[in-house]
């Protein structure tokens, strides 16, 4: 069922494959595939991949990965290597850019063009940024992630690099109306369970900082406002977990308070954490899609999104293994 090959100038050379692991993370690009192959039997030598090659790995007819060998390891007669997608050289590469009145799709084409990354389709991402600076070598990856952040925090839309068929795009993160469902008792093979107070608040405190003010004055005064969200009852069975922000920016006290609602509603309770989940493989699953994950015996049947994913393939078997979470949001800093 493993179909690999090798393309170099424009001619396609199977490779012997023993096995493939395909793997993934959300908001951290590239895609990546491990190959196990066999170069030589005996008197009878094979096809093998050099750095730069362009591999070709399809599942039952249907590509699942192309992108570009960037290590190997020989080892008697047989060859492991490592190929990345074309987001490889967003990461790869760091510059220093200062972009105007651009929008996140034509930052991405400008950097495309500038180093060489093939493109397919690029959805316009509606939102033009004013000024986007990057004064200190920044990856580029990052640069693309910080402008779509931007995008999002304006829009509310939420937009996906990605890499298929050799070329770098850009698209309205997937959001399909059919969900695969992963169930124990079909599908699900083994997962890891547990759950934890550890990150949990039964008190929220938010207090905005005087200088975002405008005041400039002393801890205490007028000009800083303090509000306290409380889960009671949590706290009379874990007693008090105090979470505290200092908030930035211009915001009034009802603001405030709205905000540390949010957080307590988000920190209180017990949390249940799900993953290496172990399952059957459904080669169109990847990070950043959703899963609805069905296991009655912990209580949980919902939708989760895939936060990683690894996919291994030997023979005519296909298995994966996922994290996930609970909510697609973007990585907090810098970095997006």
């Amino acid at each position: 069922m493993i179909e690999l090959f090798a393309i170099r100038s424009g001619t396609m050379y199977e490779l012997v494959t023993e096995s493939v692991t395909l793997q993934g993370q959300r908001y951290q690009a590239p895609r990546s595939i491990q190959a196990n192959i066999i170069t030589k039997q005996g008197s009878q030598t094979y096809y093998r991949v050099s750095e730069g090659d362009t591999v070709l790995f399809k599942w039952k007819g249907k590509e699942l990965f192309r992108g570009i060998v960037f290590s190997r390891t020989p080892v008697e007669g047989k060859l492991t290597f490592t190929a990345y997608d074309m987001l490889q050289y967003l990461v790869k590469n760091q510059d220093v850019y200062v972009f105007s009145n651009q929008r996140a799709d034509q930052i991405l084409r400008r950097i495309g063009a500038d180093f060489q990354i093939p493109m397919t389709s690029i959805s316009n991402t509606g939102h033009v940024i004013k000024s986007l600076v990057f004064k200190n070598d920044t990856s580029l990856y990052d640069m693309i992630l910080k402008a779509l952040k931007e995008t999002k925090r304006q829009t509310g839309r939420n937009y996906q690099i990605y890499s298929a068929k050799g070329k770098m795009g850009l698209r309205a993160w997937p959001d399909p109306e059919d969900v695969w469902v992963i169930e124990s008792g079909v599908n699900l093979i083994s997962y890891q369970y547990s759950t934890s107070i550890e990150e949990t608040a039964t008190r929220v405190k938010m207090r905005t900082s005087a200088d975002e003010q405008g005041k400039n004055k002393k801890k205490g005064s007028k000009s800083e406002i303090v509000v306290i969200e409380q889960d009671k009852a949590g706290q009379n069975k874990y007693g008090i977990l105090q979470h505290v922000e200092t908030v930035t920016g211009q915001i009034n006290q009802p603001q405030l308070q709205k905000r540390a609602k949010v957080r307590l509603a988000e920190k209180k309770g017990v949390k249940q954490e799900v993953k290496s989940i172990q399952a059957l493989g459904i080669p169109e699953l990847q990070s950043g899609l959703p899963i609805y994950l069905k296991i009655p015996e912990i209580n949980v049947k919902k939708t989760y999104w895939i936060d990683q994913d690894k996919h291994e393939f030997s023979g005519v078997k296909h298995t994966m293994t996922i994290d996930v979470v609970e909510k697609n949001s973007m990585p907090k800093g810098d970095q997006a």
